[in-house]
């Protein structure tokens, strides 16, 4: 094994894959492996020709392996430093032309010591293969635990759910029941918030929604600050210490709780009355039913396109390719529409959700119907009248956030206008083409930021009277005990309604809820 390693320079290889497994194992409950596939094969080609080329000049294998080895180390290393850097406040060592050439002189140093100084070239390729596979090994350890930890998870959850615990007594004969949806837009905040953040007054909406039978509780807060905690809280009907302490008793040891999201209460005791579930693929792997009885999304179309994914896109920033990267988008932007847009994907899904939606009716039987819709979240990419928008102030921040204050406040007021002239559409289309008036619940995961991080759009259409059990501080967590209690039968009763800003379930403590202004009687 030994001489294998000191006599085969493979390093390169090793180090051109680390850096697509390492930036996917922190992103891993977020994207799917698959997703990754394209950049590893180009990585790892990237290499062999790097390797290739050096080897035709250096007329050595080793030596061109070295190199190739020191390039993709400060490669793979540039974007990282120059984001450290901005983050930190650095500015002269943040700027493309000094970090570049301080970059180049590294590679310079690193070459001249390669080449004129090591002398044993097979104990330098024995040390440099060890160190590739060292850390290969660490992040592929990690992919095999999650998977099996998930596997696991998954399979303790289905037996908490088919335990006889949450079985659901139908009131009425299934071809009776009215179809449920459960529709999250992501970072919708409440009107009191929105008039205080952002000066914008979001009443007419609201009373359109009114105007066709909804209640909108105007002082409804998010139980958690987060997506995941808040969807398992909304799907389990329950706060997440109480649901761990029942999963924990079964086995259930690790904090993937996005696995009550694909795996819920709410979506148990529907599927066991003969409920087929319905769900919208989403640009998060936690929370895409791949399960569902029916799926719509744009399928593997967008997969195998010439289209950047967002994965890659991040990727490309970590790495040299971000100084390219910056100066093509001063060019580019000038001509961008949806078919070069950096975020063509996260376009093209939202839209395709929002076209498909109001065709839900047509599929016969009761459903129910799981939507995350990524509206008005990061990146700001739409319009008041639903137009792309290239300008990159938008979504070219941190985190495809908006370059500043000015940009965030127009970016996020133009998508809540859009989806709220979205959604008023698809409602309407759905209450006419429905052949029982459905349940429809809806509200925002969580707010946007700082005091108002908790207060969330929420509102429900429910028929036959089942606003009557509804009020105004209502929280998503109570939503389904309502509804389950209301139409079929059950006894779950309330829970105090309260909102968390941690994520450490052992010690959170209940934040205050301050004054709600109730701006709109119901």
């Amino acid at each position: 094994m030994k001489k294998f390693l000191s006599n085969t320079p493979f390093h390169p290889i090793l180090f051109a894959i680390y850096p697509i497994i390492a930036l996917f194992v922190v992103n891993i409950k977020e994207i799917r492996f698959e997703i990754i596939v394209r950049s590893l094969i180009l990585s790892a080609l990237f290499a062999l020709l790097i390797i290739l080329f050096l080897r035709l000049i250096l007329k050595n294998w080793y030596k061109a392996a070295v190199v190739t080895s020191l390039f993709l180390i400060l490669f793979f290393t540039y974007g990282h430093l120059y984001h450290y850097f901005q983050q930190r406040g650095f500015i002269f060592l943040a700027r493309h032309r000094y970090l570049s050439l301080i970059f180049i002189c590294l590679f310079l140093l690193f070459l001249w010591v390669a080449l004129r100084k090591v002398k044993n070239y097979e104990s330098l390729t024995l040390s440099l293969n060890s160190i590739g596979l060292i850390l290969l090994i660490f992040p592929l350890i990690q992919i095999i635990v999650f998977s099996f930890s998930v596997t696991r998870d998954i399979k303790i959850v289905q037996n908490f759910l088919s335990d006889g615990e949450h079985v659901s007594q139908p009131a009425a004969e299934a071809n009776q029941f009215p179809d449920v949806y459960y529709i999250v837009l992501d970072t919708y905040t409440r009107q009191d918030a929105l008039l205080k953040d952002f000066n914008f007054d979001n009443s007419p909406f609201f009373g359109e929604l009114r105007d066709m039978g909804f209640y909108v509780a105007d002082c409804s807060r998010s139980n958690y600050s987060y997506t995941e905690a808040s969807m398992v809280a909304t799907l389990n009907l329950n706060y997440l210490p109480a649901l761990f302490a029942s999963l924990q008793d079964r086995g259930m040891s690790s904090g993937e709780i996005w696995v009550l999201i694909k795996k819920s209460i709410v979506r148990e005791e529907l599927e066991s009355i003969g409920y087929q579930t319905v769900a919208f693929q989403t640009d998060y792997k936690w929370s895409s039913f791949g399960d569902a009885d029916v799926l719509l999304g744009l399928g593997n179309a967008t997969a195998n396109s010439l289209v950047i994914k967002p994965f890659e896109t991040m990727l490309i920033r970590s790495t040299a390719l971000l100084l390219l990267d910056d100066t093509i988008k001063k060019i580019s932007y000038q001509q961008m529409d949806i078919s070069n847009h950096p975020f063509a994907d996260h376009i093209s899904l939202q839209l395709f959700t929002l076209d498909q939606l109001s065709q839900v009716p047509s599929i016969p039987g009761p459903k129910f119907i799981f939507v995350h819709i990524l509206i008005p979240h990061v990146p700001y990419v739409f319009n008041a009248e639903g137009d792309i928008l290239t300008d990159p102030g938008y979504f070219s921040g941190n985190n495809s956030m908006a370059v500043n204050e000015d940009y965030l406040k127009k970016g996020y007021i133009g998508e809540v206008e859009f989806i709220n002239s979205r959604m008023l559409q698809i409602f309407s289309e759905i209450l006419d083409n429905s052949r029982i008036p459905p349940i429809i619940v809806i509200h925002g995961d969580h707010g946007l930021r700082d005091d108002n991080r908790l207060e969330i759009f929420n509102a429900y259409y429910l028929p036959q009277n089942g606003k009557e059990n509804l009020y105004s501080s209502i929280s998503p967590m109570n939503s389904f005990r309502v509804i389950f209690d209301t139409y079929f039968g059950t006894h779950y009763g309330l829970l105090p309604d309260e909102s968390y800003l941690t994520d450490d379930f052992s010690r959170q403590s209940p934040e205050t809820s301050p004054a709600c202004m109730d701006m709109i009687g119901n």
